[in-house]
């Protein structure tokens, strides 16, 4: 099994042909009175090829950051991210394996990939030097109200 940032090189919208999206549901949590309760609600999901499609056109719509594990040639789990944190969160969009490839680690290793994404970004600003700005710029707060807005001192040697 290969994670893999998914781009038009490695997937098409026929990528997912195959794909299980099968789940019989009968209890789901629910916030009750401040409370999370295991309440009766059975439920089936399952996509048909045309949600299967469905589903590859948005993965490749550009609008998400996202990462397959791979079995071979076939896609057997996905991970769909928001590009962008929100108040520091990362929104995981989407996130399945398909049946017959559950309780094999994937789901483990795709929430990784997904965690090391949202990483990368904060930690690469961080090692060039950059720090949470003290004075951020109201127009671009205003804009971007969950963006961290980060600043690095330019300091040029005197001759």
């Amino acid at each position: 099994m290969e994670i893999k940032l998914i781009d038009c090189h490695n997937f098409t919208r026929d990528s997912l042909k195959g794909f299980r999206r099968y789940q019989e549901v009968k209890n789901v949590y629910r916030l009750q009175n401040g409370n999370l309760t295991l309440v009766y609600n059975p439920f089936t999901e399952d996509w048909d090829a045309a949600r299967l499609i469905e589903k590859a056109e948005e993965m490749l719509s550009g609008q998400y950051v996202t990462y397959c594990a791979y079995e071979g040639n076939h896609v057997v789990g996905e991970i769909m991210l928001i590009p962008k944190l929100n108040k520091g969160r990362l929104i995981i969009d989407s996130f399945h394996v398909s049946r017959d490839y559950r309780r094999r680690g994937i789901g483990r290793a795709l929430f990784e990939a997904a965690r090391q994404e949202a990483l990368e970004t904060v930690n690469f600003y961080s090692a060039m030097g950059f720090r949470l700005s003290s004075d951020p710029i109201p127009s671009l707060a205003e804009a971007e109200p969950y963006d961290l807005q980060m600043e690095c001192m330019i300091i040029q040697e005197m001759q």
